[in-house]
């Protein structure tokens, strides 16, 4: 199973990746405000929710997930986001410090999903992270 650790570094890379980002952060109107597994109650819009999900042994294949989250009349802003954040993380390899390590993202789905809420968009999409290494990751340099 994998360690608790290498998840939290992986989350943590891709965290930083997206938050830091110049481009995301003027499609999203000056900021990333990206939260883990839920949003509070009430949030600022636009904002992104992420969580992963790991599966059996640290070679399989594990799931990142990753909702866009904007109230706007149309779903412009939301777009742009989702084209940025693909240019971001799909084919993304990362490694660590010491090269023991590494990891790939690939994008695997995406689409809206309805709400109920009129002029609410929320988009969901899902990338596979694909971990190689003897042993946890830890220290991600990207």
């Amino acid at each position: 199973m994998m360690a608790v650790e290498t998840g939290q570094a992986v989350t943590t890379a891709i965290w930083t990746r997206l938050t830091t980002d110049g481009t995301l952060q003027a499609a999203l109107g000056g900021s990333v405000s990206l939260y883990r597994v839920m949003a509070p109650q009430d949030p600022a819009m636009p904002y992104l929710v992420h969580r992963m999900s790991f599966r059996g042994a640290f070679h399989d294949t594990h799931t990142y997930l990753l909702d866009v989250w904007d109230y706007a009349e149309t779903p412009t802003r939301v777009d742009s986001a989702i084209e940025r954040i693909r240019q971001l993380l799909h084919e993304w390899r990362f490694t660590t410090a010491a090269s023991e390590a590494s990891g790939l993202l690939s994008w695997f789905s995406g689409g809206y999903i309805p709400t109920d809420a009129e002029q609410v968009w929320h988009y969901a999409m899902q990338y596979d992270v694909r971990l190689v290494a003897g042993q946890d990751i830890t220290a991600i340099v990207t």
